[in-house]
């Protein structure tokens, strides 16, 4: 029984030693010579010929083209990607370095996440092309473990399309393999100080009007003014500030969505300087839907507040022209699915906004102006 057990036991380290073994001839560094090397050489000066790039992982497999300087998701309707996560990406690759050789052996790839996105595979697989010509290909594998780092360069497990080897890398590599993490999720920009007043009309004709109080942050009802009373105190504010960095849940092509027989309420945002937003609201199987369009205003535009004008966040004629004409470009073939927020607040009938004093909604400190 003795002699079992010590046959055991040797066995036992012996399997412990090889693996020990393997693992050090994997994480090794084999051919120090391409240390801090670029892992793409020449890719800076390729960047201006890329204009398709493909995305593969176990997670997704999606695509972003390039018309003229701006790029698209073709997976998601041709819709606008983030312009500047995608040219991070790509600066980014061309910075990586090469800190170590590793393996070059295929059977260990899987090691590292180097092996590929085929069949199974483990990697993130980027591919950079000019048309339909790769320019360069990121196997992206496994990160090395950095505890103790909290910011700065990465360092990745890599290997480049057409090279057996791979490598430990160091750079920016937080990409994303999830498509919708590349949409441009901002649908627009209007800072809350620009507004004057805002109109939010029900089919029936029915409408509340807020109006900016000649204050920064302060907003209330045109007959109430300061003594306007909402059903809980900040909700003015953040119904004037619907528009200010105002994000998408998804999005539709318009000419392929039916409100069906739902209700449509408008709102219209009127600013200081004669940019006039509108939207169109309603509320489809449990989601708020809208679609927007802006027009130049400046008949319609009151005297501005000295306070509102010391803010220095109004824009000139010519700017807010431009600025309609971009938002338009931007919004009008769209239908933008909304959070509950701010649909519901597009939405408001004025029964909804104020109330009496006793029955104002009491909210915990740390919101709103």
């Amino acid at each position: 029984m003795l002699k079992k057990l010590n046959s055991l036991s040797i066995l036992a380290i012996i399997t412990a030693v090889m693996v020990l073994w393997m693992l050090i001839t994997i994480y090794k560094a084999e051919d120090t010579s391409d240390d801090f090397s670029l892992l793409f050489p020449e890719l800076f000066e390729q960047l201006s010929d890329v204009n398709n790039i493909t995305f593969k992982s176990d997670k997704d497999e999606f695509a972003l083209s390039r018309q003229g300087s701006a790029w698209f998701i073709e997976d998601y309707h041709n819709y606008p990607a983030d312009q500047s996560l995608v040219r991070r990406m790509l600066v980014d690759m061309a910075d990586a370095r090469i800190l170590e050789q590793k393996t070059d052996d295929p059977e260990l790839y899987y090691v590292l996440g180097v092996e590929g996105a085929e069949e199974g595979g483990t990697s993130f697989v980027i591919n950079l092309m000019k048309d339909d010509e790769e320019v360069v290909s990121l196997i992206l594998g496994q990160p090395r473990d950095l505890s103790a780092q909290t910011a700065g360069p990465q360092q990745f497990y890599v290997r480049r399309d057409g090279d057996e080897r791979s490598y430990l890398a160091e750079g920016y590599f937080q990409f994303s393999p999830m498509m919708l993490n590349w949409i441009d999720g901002q649908i627009m920009d209007i800072a809350r100080e620009r507004i004057a007043q805002v109109d939010i009309i029900q089919p029936n004709g029915n409408t509340a009007t807020l109006v900016n109080l000649g204050v920064k942050d302060k907003f209330g009802t045109p007959e109430n003014r300061e003594n306007t009373i909402f059903r809980y105190e900040q909700l003015g504010y953040d119904i004037a500030g619907s528009l200010f960095q105002m994000r998408l849940e998804d999005v539709q092509p318009a000419s392929e969505f039916s409100r069906g027989n739902a209700e449509v309420v408008r709102a219209e945002f009127l600013s200081y300087d004669g940019l006039k937003v509108i939207s169109e609201t309603s509320f489809n199987d449990g989601f708020y839907f809208s679609t927007f369009r802006a027009e130049y205003a400046p008949e319609a535009v009151a005297e501005v507040p000295e306070a509102i004008a010391s803010l220095d966040v109004l824009k000139t004629s010519e700017q807010v022209q431009a600025e309609v004409a971009e938002i338009n470009q931007k919004v009008e073939p769209w239908v933008y699915r909304l959070g509950g927020f701010v649909g519901n607040n597009l939405m408001r009938a004025k029964a909804d906004i104020v109330t009496e004093q006793d029955q104002v909604i009491p909210m915990p400190g740390g919101f709103g102006p």
